[in-house]
């Protein structure tokens, strides 16, 4: 039996300003933990192992994926910390989408460790539609992004892509779908002439977003771009 079943803590939090835990309870099984996730959850987790080193997909054998060997991207590399499967799925939801903040420090931190090494010369993140933003209050890229560059000593550009369009959300939409409706989304403000830049995300499922950012970041002049994330989706079925 995985040692996730039954975790009532997988719903999505109810905000309450009376809830205490000592030290705390882990999310995903309700043990006393040092941190969001206890120690035995955390080494369950779908951690990201062999995969296409352009595009992040999960694979048998590290190497490049076949999509991205027959149409190479605008981004040159990926990172990804996890494969988005139960129960990174769940994690992902309760930062985003109930404003967990405990839960997005500690995913910010196993991605800071994914990264090690990592190289760049600026970080950057995808902007989020206003009407997102005015929702939920922040946007979780910024919020990976900040301890990730920090980690490695490096800068992040909170405000170097600009949204000039609106577009409908992403999920629900089909791949091509997806990169009609991000063309000449953004827009870069920052100086990235030479540079290597990492886009930091939270999810990478078609890299639809992360094509078109590319795009607009070598037009700009960067002469290199990563796309690093939190989790990608595996291959369907």
């Amino acid at each position: 039996m995985s040692i996730f079943s039954g975790a009532a803590s997988l719903r999505l939090p109810k905000k309450t300003a009376t809830a205490r835990w000592w030290p705390q309870d882990c999310v995903l099984c309700l043990a006393p933990a040092c941190d969001a996730v206890c120690a035995p959850c955390e080494a369950a987790l779908p951690w990201l192992g062999h995969a296409c080193a352009v595009c992040a997909l999960p694979l048998a054998a590290d190497g490049t994926c076949g999509a991205c060997a027959v149409h190479p991207p605008a981004f040159d590399a990926s990172l990804a910390c996890f494969e988005y499967r139960f129960p990174v799925d769940r994690l992902v939801q309760r930062f985003k989408f109930a404003g967990d903040l405990a839960t997005g420090r500690w995913l910010a931190a196993c991605m800071s460790r994914r990264m090690r090494g990592a190289q760049a010369d600026l970080v950057v993140v995808p902007p989020l539609a206003r009407p997102r933003l005015r929702q939920r209050g922040f946007n979780q890229a910024l919020e990976l992004a900040r301890p990730v560059a920090r980690s490695l000593g490096i800068g992040c550009a909170a405000s170097a892509l600009v949204r000039v369009r609106e577009t409908q959300p992403q999920p629900g939409l089909h791949r091509d779908e997806r990169a009609r409706n991000l063309r000449a989304a953004f827009r870069c403000d920052a100086r990235v002439q030479g540079l290597h830049v990492a886009v930091v995300d939270d999810v990478v499922t078609t890299g639809a977003t992360g094509q078109e950012i590319a795009r607009v970041l070598k037009q700009a002049g960067a002469t290199r771009v990563s796309l690093w994330a939190l989790a990608r989706t595996p291959a369907p079925g």
